[in-house]
């Protein structure tokens, strides 16, 4: 199924390649949130019109290349290019090692309540 550019007044479609053939598309960032809306503003959606299939073509980025924090224009030969600085990116990896890992041997000796498996009594077992 052939892509169709997202932007405003674009007809730009992946199927009809001719002289722009090395143009390519790009989906809607889903975070940071910041520029998500700024690429909702710029194409005139909204959040309640936008479909997943949505995609912008490399026609509306500086050089026919997004880069971090690009936003789309109309055209970016006249008009300036738009661009933000974004928040450093959160730590997925660190968060989930220290979710999974288990707990270590200092922190359960620091603990009063914990008594090894081996030291445990137990009880005698009833015929």
């Amino acid at each position: 199924m052939p892509t169709t550019c997202g932007f405003p007044n674009c007809k730009f479609r992946s199927r009809y390649r001719g002289v722009e053939d090395n143009r390519h598309f790009y989906r809607i960032p889903k975070r940071p949130f910041v520029l998500r809306k700024r690429w909702l503003t710029a194409i005139g959606r909204t959040e309640e019109t936008v479909v997943s299939q949505l995609r912008i073509c490399s026609a509306h980025f500086e050089g026919g290349e997004k880069k971090e924090g690009d936003i789309p224009v109309a055209d970016p030969a006249i008009d300036p290019p738009l661009s933000i600085d974004l928040p450093p990116k959160e730590g997925k990896t660190t968060k989930r090692a220290a979710k999974s890992s288990p707990p270590s041997e200092a922190s359960l000796l620091g603990r009063s309540s914990f008594t090894p498996p081996f030291l445990r009594q137990t009880k005698p077992c009833r015929d």
